[in-house]
């Protein structure tokens, strides 16, 4: 597979804590073996190597499971702290840092690129002189998409840190034509404008955005989070899984090989965790949606997620849906060998997560048709 032109950051939107909750470390509902069963079903049916999903509130999780393989050809099973790439599902986790930094004073919703770096005021086209870190976040700022390996790989070269090169990026993203927003959902998807947004988060704490997501996120809940592939520091993790068009077969992704995410975008897009970890990142919005100051303020998580009398599609991190009736803030996201998918029902003290360590070409009607199955009883 020729990955310099893989597509990347796919974001699939279909539209796409311990010390701030109250969840228990084992599951506390009784349709745990039921789940199981239904993640075996769906994993043999469509042909996944693993997979795991987990249902939640505010207060507990009701259910979770996890079953199949970490990588194809082996015997090393799934389990329960098991890490997957969550893809575009970065991106809330990258707006909630962004929340933190805002209620400590550092930066505002409304605080623009060139007022971080003035610098690139005179290189930088009119269009964006005027774009917010808000417009950055909801895909509103008209920056180059770069949701393929294509467009990165006709980038020039940036040098220095992974800060000094997204810095670096900034200024060149200033200088490129603008696109136009898609009218009919309000938004233009960009990877690349989160690439801007943690160096302008980094520029205002003085800490690279790894560090921010360990310092702000990751420690606070509890998150064995890491950045990049689950393998790739730890040969113990699952492997992520392609999608061979000519051999029509999926086979596994060496972690280490030169399918890398560009650093320079990696708050779009790189994180990975377990799913019990990303439970409690779900639950901690679910405590904020209710009314509960948290690490956020309350009314900071409201408006992280879009708001369900607006006709507006995407707010920070989370796009706006209607499942079964209810409006529910949903996410998903996939970098092309991993696949994750959020739900959480905005009416409804109720969260779902499911996560696969493939993509194959059904792996969206896999996906569909498990998330079906397993909300039924909850929404009934």
């Amino acid at each position: 597979m020729n990955w310099k032109f893989k597509i990347i950051f796919a974001l699939f939107v279909i539209l796409p804590l311990m010390g701030y909750s109250e969840s228990s470390e084992k599951p506390t509902g009784a349709n745990t073996d039921a789940l199981q069963q239904c993640l075996r079903e769906y994993r043999e049916e469509y042909g996944i190597p693993g997979i795991a999903a987990v249902v939640l509130t505010s207060k507990s999780i009701l259910d979770i499971g996890v079953d199949g393989l970490r990588k194809l050809g082996e015997t090393d099973s799934i389990q329960i702290d098991d890490r997957f790439h969550i893809g575009s599902n970065t991106k809330a986790m990258t707006g909630f840092v962004a929340g933190v930094l805002l209620e400590k004073g550092l930066i505002g919703w409304d605080t623009r690129i060139i007022d971080v770096f003035p610098e690139f005021f005179e290189t930088a086209r009119d269009v964006y002189k005027n774009k917010t870190l808000q417009n950055l976040l909801s895909h509103r700022a008209r920056i180059l998409p770069f949701t393929s390996g294509r467009e990165f790989a006709q980038l020039p070269e940036f040098k220095g840190s992974y800060n000094e090169q997204r810095r670096a990026f900034t200024g060149w993203l200033l200088q490129q034509e603008p696109v136009d927003i898609d009218t009919t959902r309000g938004y233009t998807y960009s990877n690349a404008g989160y690439g801007i947004v943690a160096a302008m988060l980094e520029k205002v704490s003085g800490k690279s955005w790894e560090q921010l997501m360990e310092d702000e996120l990751f420690e606070p809940l509890d998150i064995a989070g890491t950045i990049g592939w689950p393998a790739y520091g730890d040969e113990n993790q699952p492997w992520g899984h392609y999608w061979e068009t000519d051999s029509e077969k999926v086979f596994p992704h060496n972690p280490h090989d030169e399918y890398q995410l560009p650093k320079i975008c990696n708050a779009a897009g790189d994180v990975s965790m377990s799913i019990r970890d990303y439970a409690k990142f779900l639950q901690v919005n679910l405590l904020g949606l209710n009314g509960k100051d948290t690490i956020l303020t309350a009314g900071t998580y409201e408006f992280l997620h879009p708001c369900i009398d607006s006709a507006t599609q995407y707010g920070i991190g989370w796009g706006l849906r209607e499942h079964e009736g209810h409006k529910v803030s949903r996410h998903n996201g996939s970098a092309g060998t991993f696949y994750c998918t959020a739900l959480i029902f905005r009416d409804k003290d109720l969260a779902l997560a499911i996560m696969m360590n493939a993509v194959t070409p059904d792996a969206e009607k896999a996906i569909a048709e498990l998330r079906e199955k397993i909300l039924k009883p909850y929404l009934e």
